[in-house]
């Protein structure tokens, strides 16, 4: 995979003043996965983003192909109950059955779930090989696109879910401006993000300090699952607010995930000492992942 590296402003608060965190990436990763990019911290809203941004040269297309293997720490059954108890808080929140816009929607758990419940769905996601997975599996109603470049209706959805993507933006306050737009005055949006300030997360930043490099286990930006975006409760919450978007409830949530490639007994204690001190994150309220609900302001 090739990328064009680009100089942008914080994604969160457009701001220029940074500092360098680490690398990630390439020679920067335990595997060689991706090729090395540096991560930077935004002075002002303390988001975390590769400075400069890799963009795939071939387009967002070419990065998320192979289902199996891109899910293969996924459990279809799990997500599509998940799905269902997500539709269920939604409408309790709306009140009633409505319209709902699932963006990133990959192989269409969500939307089944939604038209098992009764609601109207709509699902987008920019690759081709998901969307015909989950409309063929599922006979589900997506498409291959960005909600950039849809034309829905201004205030025709009544939720929007986000589910695992924001993380994967490149431009995260111009989708959360659309999907503003495309949602009703009393319509709510969810979402979950990665907490890169997580106790996990600082205490991995340390070990490899220890070790005496300079690498960061915080985002992916070049390699699965091609993290872009490193948010923390802070960083999310001034990103809405700028968006105007009214935070309702945040959550800090979230495991380590399952390990993968040839074990070792180093890999097995490191992925032990992971979880443990991830249990201990979430008791102090700095866990791996947050969960968020909004409202247009």
């Amino acid at each position: 995979m090739e990328f064009d590296f680009k100089e942008i402003p914080c994604p969160v608060c457009g701001g220029f003043s940074k500092k360098f965190v680490g690398r990630r990436g390439g020679e920067a990763h335990q595997s060689g996965s991706g090729v090395t990019a540096s991560i930077v911290r935004c002075n002002v809203c303390t988001h975390q983003y590769p400075s400069p941004m890799p963009f795939p040269r071939a387009g967002l297309d070419e990065l998320y192909v192979d289902h199996d293997e891109y899910f293969q720490l996924h459990s279809v059954e799990a997500k599509k109950i998940g799905g269902l108890t997500l539709i269920h808080q939604f409408e309790t929140r709306v009140g009633k059955k409505g319209r709902l816009l699932d963006v990133g929607s990959g192989a269409g758990e969500l939307l089944w779930a939604a038209k098992e419940s009764g609601w109207e769905a709509d699902g987008i996601d920019p690759s081709r090989e998901f969307v015909e997975i989950g409309n063929a599996k599922f006979g589900v109603n997506a498409k291959v696109a960005t909600l950039e470049d849809t034309e829905y209706p201004s205030g025709y959805f009544d939720a929007v879910v986000l589910s695992g993507i924001i993380e994967h933006l490149y431009d995260p306050f111009e989708t959360l401006c659309e999907i503003r737009r495309v949602l009703k005055d009393d319509g709510w949006l969810f979402f979950d993000a990665p907490n890169e300030d997580g106790l996990y997360m600082t205490i991995g930043n340390l070990y490899m300090k220890m070790l005496g490099r300079d690498w960061v286990v915080t985002l992916a930006p070049t390699f699965p699952p091609y993290h872009v975006q490193g948010f923390n409760p802070k960083s999310l919450v001034m990103l809405l607010e700028r968006a105007r978007f009214a935070p309702k409830q945040l959550d800090i949530v979230g495991e380590i995930s399952p390990q993968t490639g040839r074990l070792s007994f180093r890999k097995r204690f490191e992925n032990w000492s992971a979880r443990f001190i991830n249990w201990i994150g979430k008791k102090m309220g700095r866990g791996s992942y947050m969960g968020v609900w909004a409202q247009k302001k």
